[in-house]
């Protein structure tokens, strides 16, 4: 080896542990406390835990055991929704959160980032109520009652783990049907006292249909002889020619 690869070796070395220092895996992490086992356990199945991974700087929104089982129950698609909206892409540790003003602070979260979000279901926001901090969706009709409970772990600036009272309340549809832009649906007409919704219309007999007036038609006797006018102006002509021709006769 030459004298100029060791300081690179070692440079690579420093640099690869450096890395690895830095780096988090927020399932060894939640494996420290077993309130939050049921949560842990569902970011593994989901793979949402491998997205936190890949993050450099995050804030996960964890709750107890006793407060997720309703979560439990639904949907691996819906599960995976739900946890993805408890990770804020960003570093908030209890310090800030103590600084955090009335005025609501709006949070992207994981889910946002997936593209799938609609209606502000990404967001979260984070907002002082006396001495309390609530999380909520900033999606349309979602309720605003996950209180910050405490800090449970951080890596500084890299990864916080904080415990909220609660799963937080996202307004989302997940019917096919849905569609924002559709039009709402008519609403049927009531059918009149005497007569019923399916009955068909009555039938019209041909007796009960009126006549057509028939057409007005001109017959030859009708139209005006043209023929008989034809010979008149012939003879008159004839007789023109025939005069003129005797005038011409008498002055020679």
């Amino acid at each position: 080896m030459s004298p100029m690869s060791s300081p690179i070796v070692a440079f690579l070395t420093f640099f690869l542990l450096l890395s690895a220092a830095d780096a988090f895996n927020i399932t060894k992490i939640l494996g420290s406390f077993s309130d939050y086992s049921t949560f842990n356990d569902l970011l593994t199945q989901t793979g949402v835990a491998s997205e936190i991974n890949d993050k450099n700087s995050v804030t996960v929104l964890v709750v107890s055991n006793s407060q997720i089982s309703g979560l439990s129950s639904q949907p691996k698609d819906t599960i995976k929704k739900m946890l993805s909206i408890h990770v804020v892409l960003d570093y908030y540790d209890k310090a800030k959160v103590d600084k955090v003003p009335s005025k609501p602070l709006t949070l992207t979260t994981l889910y946002q980032q997936s593209g799938k979000a609609q209606n502000q279901q990404g967001f979260l926001t984070m907002t002082r109520v006396g001495k309390q901090v609530s999380f909520g969706s900033a999606a349309p009709g979602s309720s605003h009652d996950s209180i910050f409970v405490k800090q449970v772990t951080t890596q500084p600036y890299d990864i916080s783990v904080l415990e909220i009272s609660n799963v937080i309340n996202v307004a989302i549809t997940s019917s096919p049907s849905y569609a924002p832009n559709a039009s709402p649906p008519r609403k049927a007409l009531a059918p009149g006292p005497n007569k019923s919704p399916l009955a068909s219309p009555p039938k019209t007999t041909r007796s009960d249909i009126p006549a057509a007036d028939a057409p007005s038609t001109t017959t030859d006797s009708d139209a005006p002889d043209n023929t008989s006018a034809a010979s008149i102006a012939s003879a008159s002509a004839i007789l023109f020619i025939f005069a003129s021709a005797c005038f011409m006769l008498t002055m020679i």
